[in-house]
C-alpha cells in the first residue's frame, strides 16, 4: 500500500486499525443489520402506501427488498468488511524527483529515517483492516495521482531561497549596526555622487549594480568607495596616519578604513562578517556546492566570489526589508552629531565645506526618511512571507491531506450505515476518496508553478529567483499566488468534485430503481392474465 508522504505512514495505518475496530463493534451490537430493517420497512410501507391501483402491492413490495438486499449485500460486502489486512511492512513511500538531481526513492514505512520512525515502531506490530473496494481505490488512486506527478518537469527549490534567507537574519545587534553605518558612510553617500554625475554613459548592468552595498562599480570606479570611508573609528581596523590624516584624537581607538577596504577585508570586512554569521548548510546549498541553487537559477556557472555576490545582494535586500519593520529602524542608528566630530581629510575647514556638509546631513536625514517610510511599507506587505508563512503553507499542506484522509476513514462504517449501504451513497463517497489522493498532483503542480513565479515575475535577466529584491507589488503578487494556489485552487477542485459525486450517486440511484422497477411489467402482465381469467369463469 503506497503514500503520499511520511506524516501518512502513520494517518494511513491508524486510521484503518481504527476502522477495523468500529465495524467490530458495529456488528457486535448488530448496529450493521438495522439499515436492513429499516429498508425492509420503507419498501413495505411504500407499497402500502400506493394502494391496490398499482397492483399486487405484497408482490412489488417483495421484489423491492429483493432488488434491494442484492445491492446492500454487495457494498457491505465488497465495501464494509475489513477483508484485507493493512500493516506497516507492506507500506512504502515512493518520493517523487521535483527537484532537478533528485531521483526517485522508496522509502519503507518500517524505516522512513525520520521522527517519525518512534511513532510507528508503536504502531508496527499492529494492523488494520480494509474492504476490497477501498483498497483498489487506494491503490488505483496513488498510481494515477505518481504517474500525473511523475509527468510533472522538474525544478529546482528556489521558492525557498526568500523563506530560508528570512529566517536566517543577522541576529548580531553590532553587526547589524556596522552595516547600517556603511550604508551611511559609503553607500549612501556614492549614490548620491553617482546621480549628480552624468550615467548616460554606463549600461543598465552597472546602473543596476549599484543598487546594493557590495556594488561592483562603486568598489572598482575612482571616486566612490576608494574616496569615502567609515566616520567613526573602528577598532578593527589600526590607526593609519597617512589615511586617516585628520582624525589622530582617535589613534588609540581605531582607524577609519576606505569604504573598499571596509567591505573587502578578508578577515573584518562586512562581507566576510555577513558570510560567517550565515548557516554553514545554507551558504552550501546555495553557493559552494557543486549542484549551488544560484546556479541552477541563474543557467550560469559562475565563480565563487560571484555566487557569493549574488546571495549577499537577495541576502542583504531581504534582511533590510526585515529590518524596516523591527524597532531596528534605519533612522535609530544612522545619525550622529557632525559637529563634534573631527574635520574629514577632504575638508578645507571653511564655512562653505561646513554648509555644505551641514547640506549633505540634512539630505541625508530626509532620504532616509523616505526610505524608511517606504522600506516599511514595502516590509508590511513583503512580512508575510518573510516570517515563513510560505514555509508553513507548503510543509504544512501535505499534513493537512493525510488528516482529513485519516477522519474520512474513521467515520467511513458509520457513512456506510446511516446511508444504508446505498450504492448511490458509495458511488460518491468513492469520487471524494480518489479526488482526495489526487491533490497530492494539485500541490505538485503549484510547487512547480511557484519555483518559476519569480522567474515570470522579475526582469533580472538571468538571476531568476535570486533577483536582488522584487518590488512590494511583486511581493504581494507571489504571496497571494501561493495563497490561491496552495489553498484556493484545492477548495474549488473539492467543490467541483462534490459535484461530480453528486451527480454520479444520483446516477446510480436511478439505475437502482430502474432495478426495483423492473419487475412492474411482469406484476402487471400477472394482473391482466389474473383478472382476464376471473372474467372468463363468470
Amino acid at each position: 500500500m503506497g503514500v503520499a508522504s511520511f506524516f501518512e505512514f502513520i494517518t494511513t495505518l491508524f486510521s484503518w486499525i481504527i476502522y477495523d475496530g468500529i465495524w467490530s463493534v458495529l456488528v457486535d451490537t448488530g448496529i450493521v443489520f438495522l439499515p436492513f430493517i429499516a429498508m425492509i420497512i420503507t419498501n413495505a410501507l411504500s407499497s402500502h402506501r400506493a394502494g391496490d391501483d398499482e397492483g399486487n402491492a405484497g408482490l412489488q413490495s417483495l421484489k423491492k427488498v429483493e432488488a434491494d438486499f442484492y445491492v446492500m449485500i454487495a457494498v457491505i460486502v465488497f465495501a464494509g468488511i475489513p477483508a484485507l489486512s493493512v500493516e506497516l511492512g507492506e507500506m512504502e513511500y515512493v518520493r517523487p524527483a521535483l527537484t532537478c538531481g533528485d531521483t526517485v526513492e522508496t522509502i519503507p514505512g518500517t524505516d522512513t529515517g525520520t521522527t517519525y520512525d518512534r511513532t510507528l515502531a508503536e504502531l508496527g506490530d499492529q494492523q488494520g483492516g480494509i474492504p476490497i473496494w477501498w483498497a483498489a481505490i487506494h491503490v488505483l488512486s496513488k498510481s494515477i495521482t505518481a504517474a500525473a506527478v511523475a509527468s510533472i518537469p522538474c525544478s529546482n527549490d528556489l521558492a525557498s531561497v526568500e523563506y530560508r534567507l528570512a529566517n536566517d537574519g543577522i541576529d548580531d545587534p553590532g553587526l547589524r549596526k556596522e552595516i547600517q553605518e556603511f550604508t551611511n558612510d559609503c553607500y549612501r553617500r556614492s549614490k548620491s555622487r553617482l546621480l549628480r554625475e552624468d550615467t548616460s554613459g554606463l549600461t543598465l548592468e552597472q546602473l543596476d549594480d549599484t543598487n546594493w552595498l557590495g556594488s561592483q562599480f562603486f568598489l572598482t570606479e575612482p571616486g566612490y568607495y576608494n574616496y569615502y570611508y567609515s566616520q567613526d573609528p573602528r577598532a578593527d581596523f589600526p590607526f593609519d596616519a597617512t589615511r586617516d590624516a585628520g582624525f589622530e584624537s582617535s589613534a588609540g581607538v581605531g582607524g577609519h578604513p576606505r569604504c573598499n577596504e571596509w567591505w573587502l577585508d578578508g578577515t573584518d570586512g562586512i562581507r566576510a562578517q555577513v558570510l560567517a554569521s550565515i548557516d554553514p548548510d545554507m551558504l552550501d546549498d546555495m553557493v559552494y556546492d557543486t549542484n549551488n541553487l544560484i546556479d541552477a537559477a541563474t543557467d550560469q556557472t559562475l565563480s565563487q566570489a560571484e555566487r557569493e555576490d549574488v546571495f549577499l545582494r537577495k541576502y542583504l535586500a531581504i534582511n533590510r526589508v526585515r529590518e524596516a519593520v523591527s524597532v531596528d529602524l534605519p533612522m535609530s542608528t544612522g545619525y550622529r552629531n557632525m559637529g563634534s566630530s573631527q574635520p574629514p581629510v577632504n575638508s578645507d575647514g571653511s564655512v562653505w565645506s561646513s554648509l555644505g556638509s551641514m547640506f549633505d546631513t540634512t539630505v541625508d536625514f530626509v532620504v532616509d526618511t523616505i526610505e524608511t517610510g517606504i522600506a516599511a511599507a514595502g516590509g508590511i506587505i513583503k512580512a508575510p512571507s518573510g516570517i515563513g508563512e510560505g514555509v508553513m503553507i507548503r510543509q504544512g499542506i501535505s499534513m493537512f491531506q493525510s488528516l482529513a484522509l485519516m477522519v474520512f476513514v474513521i467515520i467511513l462504517p458509520f457513512l456506510m450505515v446511516f446511508s444504508q449501504y446505498k450504492l448511490s451513497t458509495l458511488m460518491t463517497l468513492t469520487i471524494i476518496f480518489f479526488g482526495m489522493h489526487f491533490m497530492t498532483f494539485l500541490w505538485a503542480v503549484a510547487f512547480w508553478m511557484e519555483n518559476n513565479l519569480m522567474n515570470l515575475l522579475t526582469q533580472s535577466e538571468g538571476l531568476g529567483a535570486f533577483a536582488p529584491m522584487t518590488n512590494p507589488v511583486q511581493s504581494g503578487i507571489i504571496l497571494w499566488m501561493e495563497r490561491f494556489m496552495y489553498i484556493i485552487f484545492p477548495m474549488l477542485y473539492l467543490a467541483s468534485l462534490g459535484w461530480v459525486g453528486i451527480s454520479a450517486g444520483t446516477f446510480a440511484t436511478q439505475m437502482q430503481n430502474y432495478g426495483n422497477s423492473a419487475a412492474a411489467p411482469g406484476a402487471a402482465g400477472g394482473n391482466l392474465v389474473t383478472t382476464a381469467a376471473t372474467k372468463g369463469k363468470a
